[in-house]
């Protein structure tokens, strides 16, 4: 989901949306989960990770809230719960919430996360706490603005290191051990393009770090490459890979329609199908392996992120099919996305939402995997 503001987006940027499934683990009783992870049907609320990339974000220059990006409001929340939703994602930016590494949070854009939480569980929602930086770190080094893949050297010394991360995320847990809004930590959103550092060196140290203040929330790790459930395997190996002694590891996976699995529908459906004729099949095709995957490591999991476009209502049977399947199998689903600020972005459900439209869940065909869920 590589994704800036829209007002400040160029047309012609890549949108890089991925399929997100989190799966619940436990290593130290070789991966049998401690509790039954909820089954729910989500959504992200994008707009905290919005802006300013072509614009040079960084620590130093993490953009104007409400000018370059956005925590959406109270209303939004009233709306996902009322329209059925029970989870919801809420991706924000590590440079805006730490901008000093190692050092204390914002105390305003830790005020502006807490309140959007604060907001979610007012309507009896669970939030995932989603951060969106695909491990990666923009930090302004005096020089230039670089973009540090976490515990990868520039010039012989990694800028970002693991014990960074993983810092972040035990300040974050104490902060939000207590709320009961807080479902999970969603330790990293699709860490890709690594270089010679070690996504599952790195998500152990910063579960390791959750677990020395929190041993009850879940933790999301995602998988490796953008977390594309039809490759989670291929790249991230037979076995789950984090060792968690209170078995409450969630691995992530996303999962979208369009013939690549970016989500940027570049294709009509028309084209999509001309192209292959098992288009209708092509979701549940794409997490059958991740599937196989959960069962034999004995995981749960969670699709993180599914999107259509919703202009085409032809896109729906994709959807309710894929939905159907991942409740068989006890895998929550989170929709993207909705927020405030996505304009005309085809996979915006934001207009759903509006009271007096029918509602989200009946727009996509999930109402009746929600009746399911609850």
């Amino acid at each position: 989901s590589t994704m800036d503001s829209p007002s400040s987006r160029p047309p012609n940027l890549p949108l890089r949306i991925g399929s997100v499934v989190l799966t619940i683990v436990a290593l130290s009783r070789p991966c049998v989960a401690s509790e039954a992870w909820p089954m729910g049907v989500g959504v992200s609320l994008a707009g905290a990770e919005f802006g300013m990339v072509e614009r040079n974000l960084s620590n130093v220059s993490p953009g104007v809230h409400g000018v370059d990006y956005l925590y959406n409001s109270p209303t939004t929340s009233r709306h996902v719960a009322v329209s059925g939703f029970q989870l919801v994602r809420v991706p924000f930016r590590w440079e805006r919430i730490q901008p000093r590494l190692g050092a204390s949070l914002d105390p305003a854009e830790l005020e502006r996360l807490e309140s959007t939480v604060d907001s979610a569980a007012q309507h009896g929602l669970k939030v995932i706490l989603d951060l969106h930086n695909y491990c990666r770190y923009r930090i302004d080094t005096s020089q230039e603005v670089v973009e540090a893949i976490v515990d990868e050297p520039i010039n012989g010394k990694p800028a970002v290191r693991r014990d960074h991360l993983a810092d972040l995320w035990r300040r974050l847990a104490l902060k939000f051990r207590s709320h009961p809004g807080v479902l999970a930590y969603g330790i990293m959103n699709e860490p890709h393009d690594m270089g010679n550092s070690s996504w599952k060196e790195i998500s152990q140290v910063v579960v390791d770090a959750v677990r020395s203040v929190d041993e009850h929330s879940w933790v999301c790790v995602a998988g490796d490459d953008w977390s594309h459930a039809d490759r989670f395997e291929e790249i991230n190996g037979p076995r789950a890979w984090i060792r968690d002694p209170a078995g409450r590891t969630v691995y992530e996976a996303h999962c979208y329609f369009d013939f690549d699995g970016s989500g940027r529908y570049r294709l009509s459906y028309d084209d999509e199908l001309r192209l292959d004729k098992g288009l209708l099949q092509r979701g549940n095709t794409r997490i059958a392996s991740f599937v196989q995957w959960l069962d034999r490591n004995n995981a749960h999991g969670i699709l993180g992120e599914v999107g259509i476009p919703v202009g085409d209502r032809r896109w729906v049977a994709l959807m309710k099919d894929l939905s159907r399947n991942a409740e068989r199998h006890n895998i929550p689903l989170v929709v993207w996305a909705a927020g405030e600020w996505w304009g005309d972005y085809p996979l915006s459900i934001q207009p759903l939402l509006e009271p007096g439209k029918p509602t989200a869940l009946e727009s996509l065909g999930l109402a009746d995997v929600i009746e399911a869920t609850r």
